[in-house]
C-alpha cells in the first residue's frame, strides 16, 4: 500500500494531516481542493488583544525563496500572488488571542504573514514576529527568545530585545546560507531544538466529508 498525502503542513506547524490510500484517492482530494470545494480551518495563539468582530485580510502574498520568508502586498499590488484569510476570535487575555483562521487561498505562510499583516502575530514566531528579518541560524530562538520577544512586541523597542536576547543565546549553530538540502545539514533557519509554532490545523471540510482534531495545549489562555 502506497500512502498519498492529500495536503502539507509548514514546517513547525502541528495539526490535521490527510493521508489516502492510494493516489486515486488522493487526487480526488486534491481536485477538490483546487476547486476551492475544501473549508480549512486553523488556530493560532497571536500577540495582542485581537478584534471581536471577524477580520478579512486580503493582501497579495510574495514569497522570497532566496530568504524563506514572505511578505504581504497592499490590496491591488504588481507583487505577489492574490491571498485571502478570514479571522474571528476565539478568546484572549488581553495580552495574548486565540484566534480561527480560515484560509481562502493556499500562499507560502499564508496565514502568519497576514496575522503580522494585522498587526497580530503568532506570539512564537520568528520569522514573522516584527518586521524585522530575524536571523534564524543563531541557536537559541526557541521557547524562552519567543516569550522575550512576544513580550517585546507589545512596546516600541522591538530590534533592541532582539538584540539582546541574541546576545545572551548560548550555543554555537551555522549553516550553508545557500544550501537547504545538502546532506547532514539542518533545513536552512532551524535548529533541532526550535519549538512547534503556535499555529494548529484543526480541520478540513469538503462536499459530504469533515477531518479534525483535537486543541493543543497551548489554545487555553490563563
Amino acid at each position: 500500500m502506497i500512502i498519498s498525502a492529500v495536503h502539507r503542513l509548514d514546517r513547525l506547524v502541528s495539526g490535521l494531516l490527510i493521508l489516502a490510500r492510494n493516489a486515486s484517492k488522493a487526487d480526488i482530494f486534491r481536485q477538490q481542493i483546487e476547486a476551492g470545494l475544501v473549508q480549512k480551518q486553523y488556530i493560532a495563539k497571536v500577540v495582542g488583544e485581537f478584534p471581536e468582530d471577524e477580520l478579512i485580510v486580503d493582501a497579495n502574498i510574495d514569497y522570497n525563496a532566496r530568504e524563506g520568508r514572505s511578505t504581504a502586498e497592499v490590496r491591488g499590488s504588481a507583487k505577489g500572488k492574490a491571498a485571502s484569510t478570514k479571522f474571528s476570535r476565539i478568546s484572549t487575555n488581553g495580552t495574548q488571542s486565540i484566534v480561527l483562521c480560515e484560509p481562502v487561498t493556499g500562499r507560502t505562510h499564508q496565514i502568519r504573514v497576514h496575522l503580522q499583516y494585522s498587526g497580530h502575530p503568532i506570539a512564537n514566531d520568528m520569522l514573522y514576529i516584527s518586521e524585522q528579518t530575524i536571523d534564524r541560524s543563531i541557536r537559541g530562538s526557541g521557547a524562552d527568545r519567543s516569550a522575550c520577544i512576544s513580550d517585546a512586541s507589545l512596546t516600541s523597542n522591538v530590534g533592541e530585545v532582539i538584540n539582546e536576547c541574541e546576545e545572551n543565546s548560548n550555543g554555537d549553530f551555522s549553516i550553508d546560507p545557500m544550501c537547504t538540502n545538502c546532506p547532514n545539514l539542518a533545513p536552512k533557519g532551524y535548529d533541532g531544538d526550535e519549538e512547534g509554532l503556535w499555529l494548529h490545523c484543526i480541520r478540513y471540510s469538503g462536499p459530504g466529508w469533515t477531518y479534525e482534531c483535537p486543541y493543543p495545549d497551548w489554545a487555553t489562555l490563563s
